[in-house]
């Protein structure tokens, strides 16, 4: 190679755009390990979050080597095709925002957007759990309840971009409010907060427990009564188990995938909650082909996933 010659390698930014923090980190081609990375406090309640999003995405540009696309992951509703954030609940200051538009202004390269549920699901596709699969459920279990689907290795994303928002599949019409307001979403039954909020209400009605009155109460604390044998702890988590077998049957008859991958805190309470999934599961897919080499089973990536969700999505637009 002849001197004063500098090869550069193409470099994806990716960023996750999160409710407490963001994150941003520069890929060179081939490498899974970040070249640099960052985090910074997403202070939604505050003012100027599109220029702290800018700024974290300057920590991690590379000097040298030359940025081929910027992924982008956010929380939802969104549309991926327009680039416009249209109403993230926890940053109303960027309701019907152009994010995609702005970014690529700023930055001079092309920019993609979509819901982080979305691509934790394609970061699992591409590096963890789902390798190897064509056809990827992902549902992470957590807060709320969402969800990405890859089908025929291609993102699911819909005709307005918001397909596969899992947690809002109607389960009981007559069930509780969910937090988007409406009823009997499957979230409302088996997200962190649900879970917490049935214990609650069976405690004012007096049912007893170890498990006391409190409004900070989480679906960890109720999973450590659980443990401890408490009955109404249990109870809450065959309850929540039950209703996301039922949602999970549905998921399959719907896209009949080779995997199912769970992420989020709630999923890592192991046998309280999928002992009632898995009977509830096989009590109401319509045909047992549906679960013939399914592969159920939890996510690899942790924090990462958003992150090499936004990069994948990048490539996978860029061509790379």
């Amino acid at each position: 190679m002849p001197y004063g010659i500098i090869v550069t390698m193409p470099t994806i930014i990716a960023v996750d755009i999160g409710g407490t923090h963001m994150r941003a980190a520069a890929y060179a081609q081939n490498k899974q390990s970040p070249v640099k990375y960052k985090k910074i406090a997403t202070l939604a309640s505050k003012p100027g979050g599109f220029e702290r999003l800018l700024s974290v995405i300057e920590d991690v540009w590379p000097k040298t080597d030359s940025v081929t696309a910027i992924g982008l992951g956010s929380p939802g509703p969104l549309d991926p095709h327009s680039g416009y954030l249209l109403a993230p609940p926890n940053n109303p200051e960027w309701h019907n925002f152009p994010l995609t538009p702005k970014v690529e202004e700023h930055f001079g390269v092309k920019a993609f957007l979509d819901n982080d549920a979305n691509l934790a699901g394609l970061g699992e596709y591409r590096y963890g759990a789902g390798k190897g699969h064509h056809h990827v459920l992902y549902i992470t279990v957590s807060t709320g309840i969402g969800g990405g689907v890859i089908t025929d290795d291609r993102l699911l994303q819909g005709y307005h971009g918001l397909a596969a928002e899992l947690g809002h599949s109607i389960v009981d019409p007559d069930g509780p409010p969910c937090s988007c307001g409406f009823n009997g979403h499957l979230e409302a039954f088996a997200s962190g907060p649900a879970i917490a909020k049935y214990v609650l209400g069976e405690l004012e009605k007096g049912t007893k427990s170890v498990l006391k009155r409190d409004a900070n109460m989480t679906a960890r604390d109720v999973a450590e009564a659980a443990h401890q044998g408490d009955e109404l702890a249990i109870q809450a988590y065959q309850r929540a188990g039950t209703y996301l077998g039922i949602g999970v049957a549905s998921f399959l008859h719907v896209f009949d995938p080779s995997i199912v991958i769970f992420g989020g805190g709630v999923s890592q309470v192991g046998q309280l909650l999928f002992d009632p999934f898995n009977i509830s599961l096989r009590q109401r897919v319509f045909h047992p082909r549906y679960l013939e080499e399914l592969v159920i089973t939890q996510a690899q990536l942790g924090d990462d996933a958003g992150l090499l969700g936004a990069r994948a999505l990048a490539e996978m637009k860029s061509g790379l």
